[in-house]
């Protein structure tokens, strides 16, 4: 009984250990933002994402890329500073666009993992859709340039 009681346990930790591996993730890795030191609040879009025993998609119900990117407050940063996008886990690709408004939209550059923001005043939306062998992720956020 003893011996049942033990292997039982020695499973139970097994299985604790490898649930908490990352192949077993449901969601895309986190972006990770900055300007300079400063960590900008990123918010995570709609995604699809394949686990290694399960696969689905979510969608997040925001009315625009705009409004996704208005649930944190902007970061203030320098005209031309440069915003560094990075992942805890590569992606094989990023795309990114810069919203003024609801209306202009533009793709933007990633050079080394990084966006350069205009040297214009005012509000940027960034939205990244970053792909990996496992599915895709979107995220937003926003700067003001000061």
């Amino acid at each position: 009984m003893r011996k049942i009681l033990a292997m039982a346990n020695i499973i139970a930790v097994i299985a604790i250990i490898v649930f908490m591996i990352k192949p077993f993730q449901t969601s895309p890795p986190t972006a990770i933002v900055t300007a300079g030191e400063v960590a900008i609040p990123t918010t995570q879009g709609s995604y699809c994402w394949d686990g290694l025993f399960s696969g689905h998609c979510v969608d997040k119900a925001y009315g625009s890329i705009v409004a996704m990117g208005e649930e944190y407050k902007p970061t203030a940063v320098s005209p031309g500073e440069k915003i560094k996008v990075t992942f805890n886990k590569k992606p094989k690709k990023v795309e990114a666009e810069q919203w003024i408004g609801e209306e202009q939209v533009k793709r933007v550059e990633l050079k080394n993992h990084t966006i350069m923001v205009p040297d214009r005043k005012g509000i940027y939306m960034y939205h990244l859709v970053a792909h990996w062998k496992q599915g895709d992720g979107s995220y937003a956020f926003s700067v003001e340039v000061r």
